[in-house]
């Protein structure tokens, strides 16, 4: 490395140097001056606007990224609460649809009791006019035979029949033949 004694000759070098190329010390010392000036200048009017804009940005940046979150989470709670709201929807109309079919049924069975009570009384009215017919049926029937026992009778004792002996024969005959029939 150097020493001391080549110290003042690298210093003399550089100074002849320096003079060949005209440089001097106090334009190095000017160009430095300048130089630090440029390098204020520049800090204070464009360095710090811009890092200012750059920060503005940022904040601004971070501002709609927040926006942008809420807004997330408000269409997340919204899609929330749709799903909510028709779910509810679903569950409402099958209630409904339950109720509907229930009162359906309800009414089927009014309509079916109704029909059944209908004809339960149309199969009571016609038994009803049945059993009048068939009384006066066998009134008629009854009226008959006890002409024809009457002519019978007549014919056979050849003389003519008082009224109590006409019905006493009668009920008699009517006696065995309800008992024929019912046996």
């Amino acid at each position: 490395m150097f020493e001391f004694t080549q110290e003042p000759m690298l210093l003399s070098a550089l100074t002849d140097m320096f003079d060949r190329m005209g440089i001097t010390w106090s334009s190095i010392l000017l160009h430095f001056v300048a130089l630090v000036i440029l390098t204020v200048g520049l800090y204070l009017l464009l360095f710090k606007p811009v890092k200012k804009m750059i920060r503005e940005r940022q904040e601004k940046v971070k501002k709609i990224e927040k926006e942008n979150a809420d807004l997330n989470e408000e269409v997340k709670e919204l899609k929330a609460s749709s799903e909510r709201v028709l779910s509810e929807a679903k569950k409402e109309a099958a209630a409904v649809h339950e109720s509907a079919v229930k009162a359906a049924g309800e009414q089927a069975d009014g309509i079916v009791g109704e029909a059944k009570a209908k004809a339960k009384a149309l199969v009571e009215r016609t038994e009803a006019e049945m059993e009048g017919e068939r009384k006066k049926l066998r009134s008629d029937m009854e009226k008959q035979i006890a002409d024809v026992s009457l002519l019978v009778a007549e014919k056979v004792i050849g003389r003519s029949i008082s009224h109590e002996d006409n019905k006493r024969l009668i009920e008699e005959s009517l006696k065995k033949w309800s008992d024929e029939e019912n046996g």
